[in-house]
C-alpha cells in the first residue's frame, strides 16, 4: 500500500469512525441528559426518566467493555494465568447485553402502556423514550434475523452428517476424495 492510498483509506474511514463514535456515545448521552433533566416531568409514569438513565448507563458500560476487551485480549496472550481475565470481561459484556435487552423490553412496556395518556408527560421525554424503543426493537429484530440466517447458512454449508458403515474400512485416498471430514454415526 502506498502512502497516498493509505492516506485515502484513512480519510474514508474517519467519517465512518466519527459516525460510529457519535452513535455509540451520542445516543446514551442524550438519553442520560433527557432522563436527568426531566426526572420529575412525567407524573403519569415516573419510572420512564429512571429507565432512560438506566439504559444510558448500560450502553456506556457496553461501550467501555467493548473498548477494554481487545486491549486485554492482546495483553493476556503472553501470560499464562489461572484466571482468564478476557473470559471475565466477555462474561460481563454478555450479561450487560442481556440486561440491556431486558431493560429495553421493560421500557417498551412502560412507554407503550401510556400512549393514550402521553400528554401527561413532557413531550421531549416521552418521544425520546418512544423513538428509542422503536429503534431498539427494530434493531433487535434485524439482529435476530441476521443471526438466524447465519446459523442456517452454517448448518446448510456444513453438508450435515454422512452415515458410514462402521464395518467398512476406508483408505486415506477415499477419505480425501470426499472433500470433507467423515462423521461416524452409530
Amino acid at each position: 500500500m502506498t502512502k497516498s492510498s493509505s492516506g485515502l483509506a484513512c480519510c474514508c474511514c474517519f467519517p465512518v469512525l466519527l459516525f460510529l463514535l457519535v452513535v455509540a456515545l451520542g445516543i446514551p448521552s442524550f438519553l442520560m441528559f433527557v432522563g436527568v433533566s426531566k426526572l420529575d416531568h412525567c407524573p403519569i409514569e415516573p419510572n420512564i426518566p429512571k429507565w432512560m438513565i438506566c439504559v444510558a448507563s448500560l450502553i456506556f458500560l457496553q461501550v467501555i467493555l467493548e473498548s477494554v476487551r481487545p486491549i486485554k485480549d492482546r495483553s493476556m496472550r503472553c501470560f499464562d494465568c489461572s484466571i482468564d481475565c478476557c473470559s471475565f470481561l466477555s462474561l460481563l459484556l454478555y450479561i450487560s447485553r442481556l440486561t440491556l435487552f431486558g431493560v429495553t423490553i421493560l421500557g417498551c412496556v412502560l412507554v407503550y402502556a401510556i400512549i393514550p395518556f402521553h400528554n401527561g408527560c413532557d413531550s421531549l421525554l416521552y418521544f425520546t423514550a418512544f423513538i428509542y424503543c422503536v429503534l431498539a426493537l427494530i434493531s433487535y429484530v434485524i439482529a435476530s434475523a441476521f443471526w438466524i440466517c447465519c446459523c442456517c447458512c452454517a448448518v446448510i454449508g456444513r453438508g450435515g452428517y454422512i452415515s458410514v458403515n462402521a464395518n467398512v474400512t476406508y483408505t486415506e485416498t477415499e477419505v480425501m476424495t470426499q472433500g470433507r471430514d467423515l462423521k461416524f454415526v452409530v
